[in-house]
């Protein structure tokens, strides 16, 4: 398995609750600054002391790693052997908005747009979500927050 250039699916469900995405709403996500996972040829270690890489070993040959950050309760052990098992059938792990904290402060359903988060598309693309200086609004058509925004599937935002 090539860590740089291999596209990998996403997994059906979020590596933390459980839920699928159909489930929960919003996007998934794969990386923010303060958790996230991914394959690295490179073991990470160490870093930011609050949300600190760990790094597994996926493969001898070539040598790869998952590797998980984010503040030590996210990643128990059954999460990362989850995760290194969903590595091995060539699933890409994610989480969802709300176990990724990108959800409406008034009613904690999934923003619209979950700002500073990489995100993993049904094909295995992954691209970053810029942190743009308006309010996004929320999914929930109850919520007072809420904005009907049309996002083309891939815009790259």
């Amino acid at each position: 398995m090539n860590a740089k250039t291999k596209k990998l699916l996403p997994a059906p469900n979020c590596i933390f609750c459980n839920k699928t995405i159909e489930q929960v709403g919003g996007k998934q996500i794969v990386h923010q600054q303060v958790r996230g996972i991914k394959l690295s040829k490179k073991f990470q270690g160490g870093g930011n002391k609050d949300y600190p890489f760990q790094s597994f070993k996926l493969s001898e040959n070539p040598e790869t790693y998952v590797v998980v950050w984010g503040i030590w309760s996210i990643w128990s052990q059954s999460n990362i052997n989850n995760a290194i098992e969903l590595f091995k059938q060539n699933l890409h792990p994610w989480f969802c908005q709300k176990c990724g904290n990108r959800t409406c402060d008034k009613c904690q359903e999934p923003i619209n747009m979950p700002m500073g988060s990489d995100v993993i598309y049904e094909d295995g693309d992954i691209r970053h979500v810029m942190v743009i200086g308006i309010n996004p609004g929320c999914i929930n058509p109850k919520c007072t927050n809420f904005k009907n925004i049309v996002i083309p599937a891939k815009a790259g935002i």
